[in-house]
């Protein structure tokens, strides 16, 4: 059982959209999806416009789509997507049986026809959490393009590198790098075990992640599951937005400037790290890893400082999200333009990808591959 929630403040322009995706789902053969398999609650929150008017007209006009609509008023001091998905969390929370599906979308947002066929799927392989590739439809806006694809480039090849220095069984390659607000699913007993959806004013969807990370739940990012999300202007949320993002990068190309992100040498590092750390976890000691001495000469943390981390760390997600927030606020680990990481990363990747493979396979025997991505804003070419 599948409980897709979405919040919804003075949507009215944009609402139907949202909700005829969701019921129109079908599997790769045309068939539709089990409207029983799910079901929609949406939260019409401090709306000012007739959104939960135009909902209710639409469930009435199509009486096989299991579609809940709730209006409430927040307190303005409190009110923010953050408090709007937590209610939702809690009500999914209260109508799932114990290894149903809270899944999270968004109001200006269409997920693929696909989209609920293939996040079952990922959970019938066995996913705790899974995230949606989010394609942004140009409509409102031109100028951020150019930097959207780059970072998208840079965020792909990225995740090619880690899946290269520490593969994941559970999250395998090829698959993307998003688990955001507008394609989120995770099974009710992880949902819980982690404390839910944070009512955060802003990013509350990465707080849900990082949530999930400390209590090693890995994500699983299949490139099939699909949500296509507008690119509008809006003041809506307070902090830190994909809005907001969209509008620096339109300024950075105006001016002429591209941000700076890790360089091939510090991913290689993080990810390094990143494997030696879940080792050092696991046995309660930096022992005699080289990796470890070097990140602490890094940070210029004290070898002690380290171990007494890695000794006490409740999850070997919790030790590393933590080093890496470290590494996040040390200025020079952002080292290069985008133009250049992209470059350096596709010689890389490509050059591990034409050495010689052994001819066995190390996928465990049963597991499914995704496939590779299709229909893709990515102009990511890995192989």
């Amino acid at each position: 059982m599948f409980c897709i929630t979405l919040p919804a403040k003075n949507e009215a322009a944009h609402i139907t959209e949202a909700l005829r995706a969701l019921h129109l789902q079908v599997d790769p053969h045309g068939h539709r999806v089990d409207p029983n398999a799910y079901e929609v609650l949406l939260l019409a929150n401090n709306c000012s416009d007739d959104t939960a008017e135009v909902a209710r007209a639409y469930a009435t006009a199509h009486p096989d789509f299991r579609l809940q609509v709730l209006e409430v008023t927040v307190p303005a001091e409190v009110a923010s997507v953050g408090v709007a998905r937590r209610l939702l969390g809690d009500l999914a929370v209260d109508r799932l049986p114990a290894h149903g599906i809270i899944c999270t979308t968004d109001a200006d947002s269409a997920v693929d026809r696909h989209w609920l066929y293939y996040t079952r799927c990922a959970f019938d392989r066995g996913a705790s959490a899974v995230g949606g590739r989010i394609i942004v439809r140009q409509q409102e806006r031109r100028r951020y393009r150019k930097t959207h694809l780059q970072d998208v480039t840079y965020r792909m090849l990225q995740v090619l590198l880690e899946s290269l220095i520490d593969p994941c069984t559970k999250d395998p390659w090829p698959r993307h790098f998003q688990h955001y607000g507008p394609s989120i699913a995770v099974r009710k007993d992880a949902y819980l075990a982690c404390g839910g959806m944070p009512a955060v004013s802003c990013i509350e969807d990465i707080h849900l992640m990082w949530a999930l990370e400390r209590i090693d739940v890995p994500v699983v990012h299949d490139s099939k599951i699909k949500v296509y999300t507008s690119d509008r202007e809006s003041d809506r949320i307070e902090g830190i937005a994909f809005s907001r993002t969209l509008d620096e990068w339109g300024k950075m190309a105006e001016d002429g400037r591209q941000p700076a992100v890790w360089g091939l040498q510090h991913c290689i590092m993080l990810f390094k790290w990143k494997v030696a750390l879940r080792r050092a976890y696991l046995e309660r000691r930096i022992g005699n890893s080289p990796a470890l001495f070097e990140l602490a000469d890094y940070l210029s943390m004290p070898y002690g400082e380290l171990e007494h981390r890695i000794a006490t760390a409740e999850s070997a997600g919790g030790l590393y999200q933590d080093i890496r927030r470290i590494l996040e606020h040390t200025q020079e680990f952002s080292d290069a333009p985008f133009e250049e990481v992209i470059r350096d990363l596709r010689r890389f990747t490509r050059s591990v990808h034409l050495r010689p493979r052994p001819f066995f396979s190390r996928r465990p025997s049963g597991t499914a591959r995704p496939a590779p991505p299709s229909g893709d804003e990515s102009p990511v070419e890995v192989d």
